[in-house]
């Protein structure tokens, strides 16, 4: 019998420090941590103090906002996690506060529900998870930010392609910032040196990085009997099938389709089932549906794994956090982004966004708008953005060729986005589309892509249909 609902179980868990590019789970208090919060170095603030003084200006009656999740978007995760400039250009501008809501990955959606049914409605929700949309507005727990949004702006305008795709009877559901590559793939350049493979980064540069190079490298590396397995993490199936350039779940003009039978997905998960008959993936199956020591990135220092997919968010961040991975300053820890098909005609980045939801009947949007045009700011501002970039090479170790290798991958993202929408339908339809989508490589019993398109095809309509029909 396939242990679904054990994945489901450990995923659930994994996620919760995972998807999001911030922070980590905490308890269910509310408020600020106790932790001395790392402020901007002095240069750093000016440029945030003078981007604050040219800033248009809302008239905020509460300059405190509510903010609700499993991860504190205040720099609460360790003590060398440095302050976002988003933040700290709402802090600047307005002395904004953001008071932490905390909830946990697998009960959000409930707790939110009774927040907003007991008028005790938090003021916003983050949807960098694919998750929050389009059931948020479905089931009346996010609200329209067109009130507070103006797309038509030269703030908001280049966001207004990607927030067309959050759109719920007419109105935007969704305040996209800035389009993210969903995953990379991370390797240690000595690990490729010492097993005699070519750079991944050289073969990108190459136009020889694809599914072929990658495969051929994971049946080489792999030897069980060293502990030495090519691929680990919970993120390879996902990225794999979305590098086709198509999503199982996808969403066009506000209809939800189903690309379950298309040709380009079939030549994926049967080079994907091929891997797994190599054993390249670490067995999870055996190690209590854990990843390798139960820490994300764990193996790649170490030489015993050769590639982690995983979302770039896992090494922006506090060394203290990426360590698993290696010492990123010594110039070894590398990335790329994930391979795509030999004869593809673009190179695909699966994507997601970096936004947020006004919670319904939230007590202080206009508080909330004014933190979303600091997300912008933050992103549009030269000045500003380049505080980000500068954090990532003087506090978290990042060299010169993983700065430009992470542009090389927004450059794309922006290009040939690939969104997949499964999450943000339903509970049920996330589930399954996650068992379909891993089926192939599951470590204990694959299945053949044929097997699995017969056995869920028609599930998948029936609850797209469903949902659809809630939507009209």
């Amino acid at each position: 019998m396939r242990s679904h609902k054990r994945i489901a179980s450990a995923l659930a868990a994994v996620l919760c420090i995972a998807v999001t590019a911030c922070g980590s789970s905490s308890d269910s208090s509310s408020g600020s941590s106790s932790m001395k919060e790392k402020k901007l170095e002095e240069n750093q603030q000016e440029i945030v103090t003078r981007l604050s003084e040219s800033m248009t200006t809302r008239d905020l009656k509460n300059n405190t906002i509510e903010w609700f999740s499993f991860w504190d978007i205040n720099p609460t995760a360790s003590e060398d996690k440095d302050i976002g400039v988003d933040l700290a250009l709402f802090q600047t501008k307005y002395n904004g506060k953001i008071n932490y809501n905390a909830t946990t990955w697998d009960t959000k959606f409930d707790d939110l529900a009774a927040l907003v049914m007991a008028n005790k409605s938090p003021d916003f929700i983050g949807a960098d998870d694919m998750d929050m949309f389009p059931k948020g507005a479905i089931k009346g727990m996010i609200e329209p930010i067109d009130d507070y949004i103006d797309f038509t702006t030269p703030l908001w305008a280049d966001m207004k392609t990607a927030a067309d795709q959050f759109m719920f009877q007419g109105k935007h559901y969704v305040a996209v910032s800035r389009i993210d590559p969903c995953y990379i793939w991370i390797y240690n350049k000595e690990t490729i040196d010492d097993n005699g493979f070519d750079q991944p980064a050289d073969l990108f540069h190459e136009g020889k990085w694809n599914w072929d190079t990658m495969s051929e490298m994971c049946i080489e590396f792999t030897n069980a009997e060293e502990d030495k397995f090519a691929l680990d993490g919970w993120y390879y199936e996902n990225a794999l099938t979305q590098s086709t350039g198509l999503p199982l779940i996808g969403m066009n003009d506000g209809v939800i389709t189903n690309n379950i039978g298309d040709p380009k997905l079939a030549k994926a998960q049967d080079m994907m089932y091929e891997l797994q008959k190599n054993g390249v993936v670490y067995p999870k199956h055996e190690h209590d549906w854990k990843v390798r020591g139960d820490v994300f990135g764990e193996g790649i220092g170490s030489g015993l794994t050769l590639f982690y997919p995983i979302g770039l968010w896992a090494i922006e961040d506090a060394p203290s956090v990426t360590k698993p991975y290696g010492d990123l300053s010594s110039g070894d820890v590398m990335f790329v982004p994930v391979p795509c098909a030999a004869d593809s005609d673009a190179q695909y980045i699966p994507s997601r966004i970096h936004g947020f939801c006004i919670c319904k009947n939230a007590p202080n949007p206009e508080g909330v708008a004014a933190f979303l045009d600091c997300t912008r700011y933050a992103e549009t501002d030269e000045a500003a953005h380049k505080i980000t970039l500068e954090q990532y090479q003087k506090d978290y170790g990042w060299t010169d060729e993983m700065m430009d290798m992470r542009q090389e991958i927004y450059d794309l993202a922006a290009q040939h986005p690939v969104f997949e929408f499964s999450q943000g339908v339903s509970k049920d339809l996330a589930s399954l589309s996650d068992t379909v989508t891993k089926a192939t490589m599951h470590p204990a019993e694959a299945e053949t892509w044929s097997s699995v398109v017969s056995s869920n095809s028609k599930a998948i309509d029936y609850l797209i249909e469903e949902a659809q029909s809630d939507m009209n």
